[in-house]
């Protein structure tokens, strides 16, 4: 029988529901019937003063604009009495730390701090350990998502404590590939990883361009980044003004395609929101200029000292079938070994040649 089928056709709210006003009061007439139809909850009320928050557990940047936008908007709705999720807490030590709700906490602060008459707040006990305290963070994010270099330093919190990548994404519903690509990300240059912050260029590019260039890589994403930004100036000169975070609006080609798509009789031109800025950044492959790797004149040596040293050793080892038109040859491992790292190296320039000009032929 199902929680459902208990009451059949509504009948314990046809007799009773004219004197039940309330939940408590609806909820004990239940449990009196069955009790396994109500369940309770322990909620405690506490001043947020008393809630601290752990030096280091949190990887938020508060001078986020975003983050900092968000709890701004936390701080109206908690001034507002607004209904705000309860937010989850750990005793340790005779300390209680707040586990998951960091910027409902400090909006409700800030609430206060301008006149609020917030004297408590909800919580909820948290249970487990250190280490499912940081999963929660992972899945529960406030309605403001990571960054990707947030979830990148909590992913390799729970490697410090021996969970492997397997375990990391069974606990957060992702593939371990995403952990360890995640993870990867901190091994990039600081330079590229505040563009990863800002959401400028994509993980993956920025993982193939480091593999690829090395350190050299930061030289070539930041001066396509600053390309960008003087491309974007000429269709913004407001931007010279002081005008530096770009905002969310589409940019002049966007613009005037939705302009043309939803132009007709019922379309009201003054509701149409005024563009608030520039819009952000982004850096794709065909955006990110390269170097042509030029053959020099050290490659150039060892590929002729290779190819005479092989010649010779082809010629004095040479087995001709004529039968079956094949020659068997005898090479020793360590001339075979500087063959194979040659014939890479130029694999290397075809390859880059190649896709230069196809991107080329692209943009």
């Amino acid at each position: 029988m199902t929680d459902y089928d208990h009451f059949p056709d509504g009948e314990l709210m046809e007799n009773d529901s004219p004197q039940i006003n309330d939940l408590q009061s609806f909820a004990e007439l239940a449990a009196a019937e069955d009790k396994s139809l109500v369940g309770e909850s322990q909620m405690t009320w506490l001043s947020p003063q008393l809630i601290e928050e752990e030096d280091g557990f949190n990887e938020r940047d508060y001078d986020e604009p975003k983050t900092a936008a968000h709890i701004e908007k936390l701080a109206q709705a908690w001034a507002k009495n607004a209904q705000i999720k309860p937010i989850e807490v750990k005793v340790v030590n005779g300390h209680c730390y707040v586990r998951d709700g960091h910027c409902r906490l400090r909006g409700a602060r800030l609430a206060i701090s301008r006149g609020a008459m917030i004297k408590r707040i909800p919580v909820i006990e948290l249970k487990g350990n250190n280490q499912l305290d940081t999963v929660r963070i992972l899945t529960s994010n406030d309605q403001l998502s990571l960054t990707i270099m947030q979830r990148a330093r909590l992913y390799q919190r729970l490697r410090s404590w021996n969970w492997d990548d397997n375990h990391v994404a069974d606990h957060i519903g992702k593939t371990a590939t995403h952990v360890r690509e995640t993870v990867r990300l901190l091994t990039l240059p600081d330079e590229i990883q505040d563009l990863l912050v800002k959401e400028v260029i994509k993980p993956h590019l920025a993982l193939d361009l480091f593999r690829k260039y090395g350190k050299e890589s930061v030289q070539i994403i930041m001066s396509s980044y600053e390309k960008r930004k003087a491309e974007q100036e000429l269709f913004y000169p407001e931007l010279g003004s002081g005008l530096t975070e770009p905002q969310n609006v589409a940019s002049p080609d966007s613009e005037a395609k939705a302009s043309n798509a939803t132009s007709g009789p019922e379309q009201n031109s003054s509701e149409k929101e005024a563009p608030t800025g520039p819009p952000p950044i982004r850096l794709t492959s065909r955006n990110i200029a390269v170097p042509t790797r030029r053959i020099g004149k050290k490659l150039v040596t060892t590929m002729a000292t290779s190819m005479t040293g092989i010649s010779q050793v082809m010629r004095s080892s040479a087995v001709i079938d004529a039968k079956t038109g094949t020659v068997a040859i005898s090479i020793p491992v360590d001339i075979y070994e500087k063959f194979l790292a040659i014939s890479d190296e130029a694999g290397r320039h075809r390859d880059d040649d190649a896709k230069n000009q196809q991107e080329s032929k692209e943009a």
